[in-house]
């Protein structure tokens, strides 16, 4: 069998490139001089040049044996494209200050660490990349360019610590800028101070669908957009640690499923919330997309965030929109106050969802305050009825679900329903002595004193007493029980107002059988809905 062939090497190093093979080996870092990055781009002087060949011939060993502390390259021009595709590196790379010619492939690369600071560059094709350590691309990187996947992609990368972008800008005129779905960090994700990150279609800016984070994500002080896409979109997105979306941010998009889209995003350990954010959005666009979102601890979320007004009713002028059904929380973080997240449910989601109102019932129950539970259970049957008519089927089981608000709260006003049923019982009384006070017939009224057998149709009626009409009303209008004054005085059912009389208090009876029913359902719980 025949050996492979030796690699063969860059040859004719210039004075520079052979510095840097010095420095590599001994873990020292090679400066090419004072010059920024826009003037170092256009420089043809070869003490400012490095080829991107020799840092992947560096990467790989074939330069001899490296320091553990990397390739540390500051101020340089890289000529070429900087292929690291399929390299397994012996030690990390990081560059500061130089100009990059190309876009730098990393498809599939290992690297013990990969650090890019103050630098310029046409993309990142980093698809499947593991980073044993850190990926930090800071202060001031500018990265410019088309990519199949995105500007800087690193779809499906595993990175074994932090990955951090501050004061990043990342420009893409035709796609995703940062397509980082289904990466996976050890440690936190930091994308902060003062950057920019902007996309175009339907991918939008930031793309961390599927991804894993295992420390904390933060996105704060810079700005992000999208047009004809979401600013972010983070669906599915597990992060074990906290949530931050804070600190003068502005995101801007343009897609129905919302400017940030964190469908069926699970977070274990969200504490900081939403706190000076500014979302530019057309009047009636989704802002924020928390469908089915599962947040293990604390949600915060500022209502001034989606209603300027930060409005505490049942209506609102503004048409900012957040979706909010299926989200799930264990308690409301400080400062977000359960009436104003109430008014986001009301007014502020596209459309009526049961499980929003069950979600914030379900935390202030668990506070202990069953009072707001109420109030936010009713406030949930009157949207239904608003927004969901149809749920209802029909125009007589509308009116009937908004007199059973009305009387009884729903079931969650027991004490409405026996303050209506006490009214009903003094109109039946009032009724009863009514009838006394109304003459049918010279010598008779509707109500009066029963006439001993034989009389003959023509005496003379006798008057009931106030107390015995108010009993006769009384015990007309009692379902079952009586008070047994109808043996006494009762009404004249063979006069026409006797018999008006009587057809009334008809009514109040039926009127106390429901009344006490729906009493009674309210205090045992039977007719509380949860849908």
């Amino acid at each position: 069998m025949t050996e492979p062939a030796p690699t063969k090497l860059l040859a004719d190093l210039s004075d520079r490139e052979q510095q840097l093979v010095e420095a590599a080996c001994h873990g020292n870092w090679l400066d090419c001089g004072e010059m920024d990055v826009g003037r170092l781009a256009a420089s043809t002087a070869r003490s400012r040049l490095v080829r991107a060949e020799l840092i992947r011939e560096l990467l790989l060993g074939r330069r001899g044996d490296l320091d553990p502390r990397g390739v540390r390259l500051a101020r340089a021009r890289i000529v070429g494209e900087l292929d690291l595709d399929m390299v397994h590196a012996v030690a990390g790379l990081w560059l500061n200050g130089c100009a990059i010619d190309k876009q730098i492939r990393a498809k599939c690369a290992t690297l013990p660490y990969l650090v890019i600071q103050a630098s310029q560059c046409a993309g990142i094709d980093a698809y499947g990349i593991r980073v044993n350590g850190p990926l930090l691309l800071w202060d001031g990187v500018r990265i410019a360019g088309s990519g199949e996947r995105g500007t800087v992609d690193l779809t499906g990368a595993h990175i074994g610590a932090d990955f951090e972008m501050t004061d990043v800008e990342v420009i893409s005129p035709s796609g995703v800028a940062l397509n980082a779905s289904n990466i996976r960090v050890e440690g936190g994700l930091y994308i902060r101070r003062g950057g920019r990150i902007a996309g175009r279609g339907v991918g939008g800016a930031i793309n961390l669908t599927g991804a894993h984070i295992a420390g904390d994500v933060y996105l704060e002080d810079m700005e992000v957009s999208a047009s004809g896409g979401p600013a972010v979109s983070a669906s599915r997105i597990h992060i074990d640690g906290l949530l931050f979306v804070r600190g003068g941010i502005r995101l801007i998009g343009d897609d129905e499923d919302g400017i940030v889209n964190l469908i069926r995003a699970r977070v274990d350990g969200f504490g900081g919330g939403v706190v000076d954010l500014k979302v530019v959005a057309q009047p009636g666009a989704v802002l924020l997309n928390l469908w089915e979102m599962e947040v293990k601890t604390t949600m915060s979320l500022p209502p001034g965030l989606v209603c300027p007004d930060r409005g505490q009713g049942a209506t609102c002028e503004h048409l900012r929109r957040v979706r909010l059904d299926g989200l799930s929380y264990a308690a409301l973080g400080q400062g977000t106050d359960w009436r104003e997240w109430l008014h986001l449910i009301r007014c502020h989601t596209p459309a009526y969802h049961a499980s929003a109102y069950q979600s914030l019932a379900a935390v202030e129950r668990a506070a202990g305050h069953d009072s707001n539970v109420r109030r936010i259970l009713i406030a949930q049957q009157d949207d239904l009825r608003r927004r969901s008519p149809d749920a209802l089927t029909g125009r007589l089981t509308r009116s009937f679900h908004w007199l059973w608000g009305l009387l009884a709260g729903y079931g969650y006003r027991a004490r409405r329903t026996a303050a209506a049923l006490l009214l009903v019982f003094i109109v039946a009384g009032a009724m009863g002595w009514w009838a006394g006070q109304v003459n049918t017939r010279p010598g008779h009224h509707a109500a009066e004193r029963v006439l001993p057998a034989g009389a003959g149709a023509a005496a003379s009626g006798v008057p009931c007493s106030s107390v015995e009409l108010v009993g006769l009303g009384l015990d007309r209008g009692l379902p079952l029980a009586t008070t047994g004054v109808r043996g006494r005085c009762d009404l004249d059912t063979t006069s026409r107002r006797g018999q008006a009389f009587t057809v009334a208090i008809w009514g109040v009876q039926l009127a106390v059988w429901g009344l006490a029913t729906l009493a009674l359902a309210g205090y045992t719980n039977l007719v509380r809905k949860t849908s």
